[in-house]
């Protein structure tokens, strides 16, 4: 079955409604494969770093050939529990908000791929991304290491403690 198919059927579970002639979209789409990517489950399209973090190029091509299989959800795949559970935890940390999204595929990158410890990863990326502020950068980075590393109950609640300002700060900015 076409590597595309099983993108498409995380799509579709996580609501994403593809519209190939928006940017935010097309970024949406590859920081979801690079994060899923990122957390073991293999859809073949291996990303490498680019201006707007981790990006496929294989996947932008099949975006623009198979457009219409991505806008309508034409897949005969399905997502094993595992997957699914996966696709729930993406969108519940991460939604759809392509700035966190950006933020968090980056830092994963760096982290997993470049073996950047935390400092050297959170480094890179404000280097990478001047553009975004110190509360996007802390928020992006803080649902990675939420949704990559699966952090302990104690470390969640150490985490929410040292973002939480933020987050808030963060969560204002953002809607546009």
């Amino acid at each position: 079955m076409a590597k595309r198919k099983k993108v498409i059927a995380f799509f579709k579970e996580l609501g994403f409604q593809l519209d190939i002639n928006r940017f935010d979209d097309r970024l949406v789409a590859q920081k979801l494969v690079c994060l899923l990517e990122l957390k073991g489950i293999d859809l073949g399209y291996p990303c490498s770093m680019y201006v707007r973090g981790p990006y496929s190029p294989d996947l932008t091509r099949d975006l623009y050939e198979f457009r219409n299989e991505f806008e309508q959800f034409t897949t005969e795949s399905h997502l094993s529990a595992h997957e699914k559970e996966t696709a729930r935890n993406l969108d519940r940390i991460f939604g759809l908000k392509p700035i966190l999204l950006e933020v968090g595929a980056t830092y994963g990158y760096f982290s997993m791929k470049d073996g950047c410890n935390p400092l050297e990863a959170l480094t890179r990326v404000k280097r990478l991304k001047p553009f975004y502020s110190e509360a996007q950068v802390a928020v992006g980075i803080s649902k990675a290491k939420e949704f990559l590393f699966e952090p302990t109950a104690r470390d969640l609640e150490e985490l929410k403690k040292e973002t939480s300002i933020w987050q808030r700060a963060s969560l204002r900015s953002m809607e546009h």
